[in-house]
């Protein structure tokens, strides 16, 4: 078992969850249940995946868990642009938080690379 913790890619994903949940405060009240609520469990959707992969014995599993950490990525992506075109989100916070997910979808990739070369 790895300690999650430990881990850039766990990090990187903890902090854009973080960054995710500061600024979709300011979403309109009426999108609590909507927008802001799926925005906020898909991302942190990938932290949590990570850590629950680390605690996995199989070499499948750990992977299995990774892919979904990256599609919760990717998840994420999309709800980021369309709190952009609806204007939920301003265009310097969209581009942070955009920027956020690809560096995590990235870091996960060669995670999951090089994860599956030693695998």
């Amino acid at each position: 078992m790895t300690d999650f913790r430990k881990l850039k890619e766990w990090n990187k994903a903890h902090e854009l969850t973080v960054d995710v949940y500061q600024v979709t405060k300011g979403f309109p009240e009426e999108e609590l249940l909507g927008l802001t609520q799926q925005i906020r469990l898909a991302c942190a959707g990938i932290p949590i995946k990570i850590a629950q992969g680390c605690d996995r014995e199989e070499a499948e599993d750990r992977l299995s868990f990774l892919r979904l950490a990256r599609d919760s990525a990717i998840e994420v992506e999309y709800y980021l642009l369309l709190c952009y075109e609806l204007e939920l989100l301003s265009a310097t916070d969209y581009d942070s938080l955009v920027s956020g997910v690809v560096e995590v979808k990235e870091l996960l990739e060669s995670f999951i690379q090089n994860f599956y070369g030693n695998f």
